[in-house]
C-alpha cells in the first residue's frame, strides 16, 4: 500500500522538476534534472533496496522541494526570493539530517541523570559521562556510559543484587540453558563481568524506547545504559 502512495508522489515531483525550469526557459536544466530523478526512481523500482529506500525517498523529496521552490519563484520573476527560500530549506533539511548527531553532541551529565532517575536510579554524587550515542532506522537505540563515585557504585550494585527479582549469577549461555527466564519482564542478575538489570516497560520514555538494560561493570566503576524499542 505504501508504494502505491509514494510512487505517484515521486513521479509527480519528477514531472514538475522537469516542467517548471523547462517553462522558465531553461530546457536543458529541466531535461537533465527530470532524467536524473527518473533514473533514480527506476533504480528503486527494479531493485530491492529495503530500508535504504527510506534514504532515497528522503533525498528525492528534499531535493525536489528545494529545487521546485527556487524554480517556481524564478518562473514568477522572483529569482532573489527563490534563492533565499531554497537556501532556508536547504539549511532546514541539513539540520534535520544532522539532528541525531546534534542530540548526541548536546547530551550532558544532567540528561543522563534525569534518565536514570526515571528508572529509579538516583545518584547522589557527580559522575563523568564517558560516551553517548543514539539512532537507528528499523530499531532505535540510546546508549550511554558513565563513571560513578564509589558510594554511587555500591548503591547501584545494591539495587540490583538486593532486588526481589534478583536471580543470581548466570552463565553467558543461560538463554539456551534456562529458557523459562525469557518470559520474565524484569531480570536482575550477574555474570562474570557485570551486574545487570534488564526490564521492559511500554510508555516509559519519550523517545519510544521500552526495553532497558543497565550494566554495572565488576572491573570498573562504570554503568552502561541501553534503551531500545525492541
Amino acid at each position: 500500500m505504501f508504494y502505491y502512495v509514494i510512487y505517484p508522489i515521486l513521479l509527480t515531483l519528477t514531472f514538475f522538476c522537469f516542467w517548471v525550469p523547462y517553462k522558465s526557459g531553461k530546457k536543458n536544466t529541466g531535461k537533465t534534472v527530470g532524467f536524473f530523478l527518473l533514473i533514480i526512481l527506476l533504480i528503486d523500482i527494479i531493485t530491492t533496496l529495503d530500508f535504504l529506500s527510506l534514504f532515497l525517498y528522503f533525498f528525492f523529496i528534499s531535493f525536489s522541494i528545494i529545487f521546485l521552490s527556487y524554480w517556481t519563484l524564478r518562473y514568477f520573476k522572483l529569482k532573489k526570493a527563490g534563492i533565499i527560500t531554497a537556501s532556508i530549506l536547504t539549511i532546514g533539511f541539513i539540520t534535520l539530517c544532522l539532528s541525531p548527531w546534534i542530540s548526541d553532541w548536546t547530551f550532558s551529565e544532567s540528561d543522563a541523570n534525569k534518565i536514570l532517575s526515571e528508572h529509579g536510579i538516583k545518584l547522589e554524587n557527580e559522575f563523568e559521562l564517558l560516551s553517548n550515542e543514539s539512532g537507528g532506522f528499523t530499531d532505535y537505540y540510546h546508549i550511554f556510559e558513565i563513571e560513578l563515585s564509589e558510594s554511587d557504585y555500591e548503591k547501584v550494585k545494591h539495587l540490583i543484587t538486593k532486588d526481589k527479582n534478583y536471580i543470581g549469577k548466570l552463565e553467558n549461555n543461560w538463554w539456551d540453558k534456562r529458557p523459562e527466564l525469557r518470559n520474565l519482564d524484569t531480570m536482575n542478575y550477574e555474570n562474570q563481568y557485570k551486574y545487570i538489570r534488564d526490564y521492559s516497560e511500554h510508555g516509559k520514555m519519550e523517545d519510544g524506547t521500552f526495553h532497558f538494560v543497565f550494566e554495572l561493570s565488576k572491573t570498573r566503576k562504570t554503568l552502561r545504559y541501553i534503551g531500545s524499542n525492541e
